[in-house]
């Protein structure tokens, strides 16, 4: 679908694909994947039975991995090459409430016990206190866990 020249300007169009992929690295910190891992996980398969359907899933691999390299550009994910293949993982990026500055490292971590819910389990925060250039120190929740 065709966007209009202002909001391709202003390059703040954020896909649905995009959020996939960090809410798929966000569930799984801990780790980092390739571009085909992150496919496979999120139900991307690609085909490669005939030669036309090959060359179409080779255009969308080659447009995925663009995709990656744009959130890590944003700074809304890492890459790192390891033994010559490309890992990406979500990082503890902060984004400052006043003027939208990501910050990719928290100055502290530290974790709490939030309220029971109905069942009576208790959700585990992770948070990170980041420090922005021109307004100083937030909090953001990085991470969530039932416990």
């Amino acid at each position: 679908m065709p966007i209009e020249k202002e909001k391709f300007e202003e390059g703040k169009v954020h896909s649905k694909l995009e959020e996939e992929v960090i809410s798929f690295l966000n569930e799984r910190r801990d780790r980092a994947f390739t571009s085909q891992e992150i496919m496979g996980g999120m139900q991307l398969h690609t085909n490669f039975s005939t030669p036309e359907i090959a060359m179409m899933s080779t255009f969308a691999i080659a447009d995925f991995t663009a995709l990656l390299y744009g959130l890590v550009s944003k700074g809304e994910i890492r890459m790192q090459m390891i033994k010559n293949r490309m890992y990406f993982m979500v990082g503890a990026v902060g984004k400052c409430p006043k003027c939208g500055v990501r910050v990719v490292e928290p100055r502290k971590t530290w974790k709490m016990a939030g309220r029971p819910d109905k069942s009576g389990k208790r959700t585990e925060l992770t948070i990170g206190l980041f420090d922005c250039p021109k307004h100083g120190g937030f909090r953001v929740v990085l991470g969530k866990e039932k416990i």
